[in-house]
């Protein structure tokens, strides 16, 4: 993460010359009451309109300030909610942030949260310069850390996962006529057949905390080990299973012993027939919501390098499938006729 930082110096001799500055400026008294920061460094990546810092403070410790500008009542209050999610999911994993505070700036128009900061690298920069083996036991652990955090209930008020997902698909399949086509060689009809004789699979599914984006880019790794999970200001509720699809999307791209491992130590190392054809399901569907996605990035930004991104992933997840002929990727059986060794309570299980 470090390499993504740029220094902003604002202890003394403060200029503001942008509408990030300014926001910062907006509640830059207020958050130093509250954390006595001596140093701020701002990180410059991913794709949130959110602003992010690294605080430093005298003692050496460090937080993460997190803002959102041009907040309303209404994102004021999804993000105070947000915030509380993550502290009572504390309660379920010690490998997530802990939560310092919550506030908004004078003027109400944007509200910021203050974490603690998890030192370490970014996974999705240094797993591929790990061995095999490594990158396939920090896999591991992520999939035991992600099933301690689908420990965390949904709300007794939240709707049927069925209902929530089958809306959700209805809207973005309305919008995919706005896009442009698929990749050569790809078949939405096909795609759209394998959804549709998957959706009763939905129904009954007990709805758990979903991170939503877990994936390399938002795991940190420190001496060559797990050590923590960021960015869930895209959490929802839902079927678990549903946080898996990020793997076809990225971490498979990113390491392939990495997102076996992930699987594997979810599971245990037993894993279920049912959980394939779940998986499969919501990489088909996230197919089509990406193609939406990336298309209207692509509007907003001007720029095409989403559209060509999701165009190779949905080839890549194409072939890995063949087309929708498997539910298990070829990734995995590929890296499965390779014996790999899963430990569970530190005895070896050879998968």
């Amino acid at each position: 993460m470090a390499g993504y930082r740029a220094n902003l110096n604002f202890s003394e001799d403060y200029l503001v010359t942008n509408k990030t500055m300014d926001s910062f400026e907006k509640i830059r008294e207020m958050v130093h009451r509250l954390t006595g920061f001596v140093n701020v460094d701002r990180i410059q990546e991913g794709y949130s309109d959110e602003q992010k810092y690294v605080l430093s403070l005298q003692s050496g410790e460090k937080r993460l300030l997190r803002i959102t500008s041009q907040a309303d009542d209404a994102t004021i209050c999804r993000k105070q909610t947000e915030f509380n999610v993550i502290g009572d999911l504390r309660h379920y994993s010690d490998k997530i942030p802990k939560t310092q505070c919550f506030g908004t700036s004078k003027d109400n128009t944007l509200c910021f949260m203050v974490l603690h900061f998890i030192e370490g690298m970014n996974a999705e920069e240094c797993l591929p310069d790990l061995s095999n083996d490594i990158q396939y036991s920090i896999g591991v652990a992520a999939g035991e850390e992600l099933k301690r955090m689908h420990a965390m209930k949904a709300p007794a008020w939240y709707p049927g996962w069925h209902e929530v997902k089958t809306r959700k698909h209805s809207y973005y399949l309305r919008s995919l006529d706005e896009c442009t086509t698929m990749p050569h060689g790809v078949d939405p009809d096909t795609i759209q057949a394998y959804i549709e004789s998957g959706m009763d699979l939905m129904r009954n599914v007990e709805s758990t905390f979903q991170h939503d984006d877990y994936h390399p880019g938002n795991i940190i790794i420190q001496n060559g080990s797990f050590a923590g999970v960021i960015d869930f200001n895209r959490y929802d509720w839902g079927d678990p299973i549903h946080d898996f699809y990020k793997v076809a999307h990225f971490s498979r791209n990113v390491s392939v012993p990495f997102s076996a491992g992930q699987i594997d130590g979810y599971f245990g190392g037993c894993i279920p027939n049912s959980f394939w054809r779940r998986y499969a399901l919501y990489v088909a569907m996230s197919i089509v919501a990406d193609s939406v996605w990336s298309y209207r990035y692509s509007i907003r930004t001007g720029t095409t390098d989403q559209i060509e991104r999701s165009q190779k992933t949905i080839q890549t997840i194409w072939r890995d499938h063949d087309g929708f002929e498997s539910d298990v990727p070829l990734w995995y059986l590929e890296f499965g006729e390779n014996q790999r060794t899963y430990y569970r309570d530190d005895h070896p299980i050879t998968i």
